[in-house]
């Protein structure tokens, strides 16, 4: 009897072994099918992994498939950028004169309007170019002074000149009439009377004349140096300052070019200074730029003109919006990255200069092979997903992949359309592909 038992004992092993044999070479046979209809384009092991889960499993599990197809996904490029001012919107002040800086009225971060002084400069130039001023007008009214006195007094000659002979042009006339005295005698009367008229017109005229001459000779000699002063920072009110109390001032203010914030001050007070040397910097920040670096994968999907969004740590919960404006030419040889450039609004001048941000460049819908995000999983450094192959077999299939869209993940290589996959439950799978290769 013990025999008898031992020997059918060792029957039902056999038949068991037999039986697990024939069902793996049933899964091994089939998964080698599907591998053989599905190209891999990411290298791996020569032959598939087989993850095996009894029915229970899979029921306990609660696995749920998805078939891999086209989407129509909105894509975007992600980077990081950093804000920078808008070069188009920053000024530049210099001196317009070789000086020294005897007052500085603007500090870094204040907020000035257009015309406003930021500095006083003390320059020679200047006293020099007011004293040629005054000297040049000084010497056109002494000399229109001197010539006005001549005239003057001629008129007043004249003047007198002329009563005596109209007096005694009028005393001809009464004398012929009575037939006293001769008609030469009048006609001579006459002709001096209308001489001396004639030379007090004269003088008048040459009066007029000669004011209106100093007055050209005036601006001749005066507006090239009011010229040269409004070249040199003085304002039209400045030169009629000095005209009128005739006293140098060789003092200049510097004005701000343009309505903004001073974003650099490189002058101090006693410091010289020269047009060459820059004072100060303003900036508009109602418009920035920021400048972000794009990976080699992405270079052939940006272009110029693709709307961006920026995110910030600063502000969280808002966004920003702008619009590319530059891609380079060239990728930087040691980063391997293109910089790009996007013009943002900044209304509320809540972006400044040097923080950081998140960049999302839209770049527009495409038609892409995707899967859920959730049927992916990391293998070392590989993604793999899980396809079922019938008989509580899933193969672990090794995938290349593009851009995360939403809850999709874009599928370069691995997957043909109408694929399934595990999505939910594709973790646990992971979990006993590790049990079971150990």
């Amino acid at each position: 009897m013990i025999a008898i038992s031992s020997k059918v004992e060792r029957l039902a092993l056999t038949l068991g072994a037999l039986a697990t044999s024939l069902s793996l070479c049933a899964c091994s046979e089939e998964s080698r099918q599907v591998h053989a209809t599905t190209p891999v384009a990411v290298r791996g092991p020569a032959t598939a992994n087989i993850v095996h889960l009894a029915p229970e499993a899979q029921k306990a599990l609660k696995l749920k498939l998805a078939s891999a197809c086209l989407q129509t996904l909105d894509f975007s490029v992600k980077t990081t950028g950093e804000v920078v001012a808008n070069a188009n919107l920053l000024t530049h002040v210099n001196s317009p004169v070789t000086g020294r800086v005897t007052e500085v009225r603007a500090i870094l971060g204040d907020h000035v309007a257009q015309g406003q002084p930021l500095l006083i400069v003390r320059s020679n130039d200047i006293e020099q170019a007011e004293a040629d001023l005054l000297q040049n007008e000084a010497q056109v009214r002494a000399d229109l002074k001197r010539d006005l006195l001549q005239i003057d007094s001629d008129i007043s000659q004249a003047q007198a000149q002329i009563k005596l002979s109209e007096s005694t042009y009028n005393r001809a006339k009464s004398l012929v009439d009575e037939k006293i005295a001769s008609r030469a005698e009048f006609e001579a009367a006459r002709t001096q009377f209308e001489k001396d008229k004639i030379t007090l017109d004269t003088l008048t005229h040459k009066r007029t004349a000669t004011i209106s001459l100093s007055s050209e000779r005036m601006k001749l000699l005066t507006e090239p140096v009011k010229q040269k002063l409004r070249t040199l920072g003085l304002s039209d009110v400045l030169i009629q300052k000095v005209l009128k109390s005739h006293e140098i001032d060789p003092d200049v203010p510097v004005l701000a070019p343009e309505t903004g914030v001073v974003s650099e001050r490189t002058i101090n007070v006693g410091e010289l200074v020269d047009p060459s040397k820059c004072l100060f910097t303003i900036g508009d920040f109602h418009g920035v730029w920021v400048k972000a670096d794009v990976y080699e994968k992405d270079i052939a999907k940006v272009k110029e003109g693709q709307p961006i969004v920026l995110e910030l740590d600063s502000f969280p919960g808002e966004s920003f919006h702008g619009k590319l404006n530059y891609v380079a030419d060239s990728v930087n040889q040691e980063t391997r990255t293109l910089l790009v450039r996007a013009d943002v609004a900044n209304p509320a001048l809540k972006l400044k200069p040097k923080m950081f941000a998140r960049m999302n460049i839209m770049v527009g819908e495409h038609r892409v092979l995707a899967v859920p995000r959730g049927a992916v999983q990391d293998a070392g450094s590989y993604k793999v997903v899980y396809i079922p192959t019938g008989s509580g077999c899933f193969e672990e299939r090794k995938v290349k992949l593009g851009a995360e869209i939403g809850n999709f993940v874009e599928v370069l290589a691995g997957l043909r359309t109408g694929e399934q996959v595990v999505t939910e439950g594709s973790f646990d799978l992971r979990s006993q592909s590790l049990r079971e290769s150990d």
